[in-house]
């Protein structure tokens, strides 16, 4: 959840709730964080559909292995994300705007 809901959920402004994490040893919060490993989990698992009679199981994995990393994330908001789940979060990034592009009505390419 974003901190302004947290910190309204908690009966207290932002700025304290900030100050209170950082005394924790959270330095950021890791809303962001999270939800982009959420997208990324249903972006794996909806072109796992797409895949599964060629690679299912690889896709199980995938999925696994990010649901691992965000419950990492959620009880230790500090620890970086590893380089693979950078990486693929780029790849779905891209790949999800050349979709976005590509099917845009009266766009034409330049050749």
């Amino acid at each position: 959840m974003p901190i302004e809901q947290a910190a309204r959920e908690l009966n207290v402004g932002v700025t304290g709730m900030k100050k209170r994490c950082r005394e924790l040893g959270i330095p950021r919060w890791p809303h962001r964080k999270v939800k982009n490993l959420q997208t990324l989990i249903d972006n794996v698992q909806e072109l796992g559909k797409e895949t599964e009679e060629v690679d299912g199981h690889l896709t199980r994995i995938v999925v696994e292995r990010l649901q691992q990393t965000k419950k990492l994330i959620e009880e230790r908001p500090e620890v970086p994300l590893d380089e693979k789940t950078k990486q693929l979060s780029q790849a779905c990034y891209k790949e999800n705007w050349k979709r976005k592009r590509g099917s845009r009505p009266g766009q034409h390419r330049a050749s």
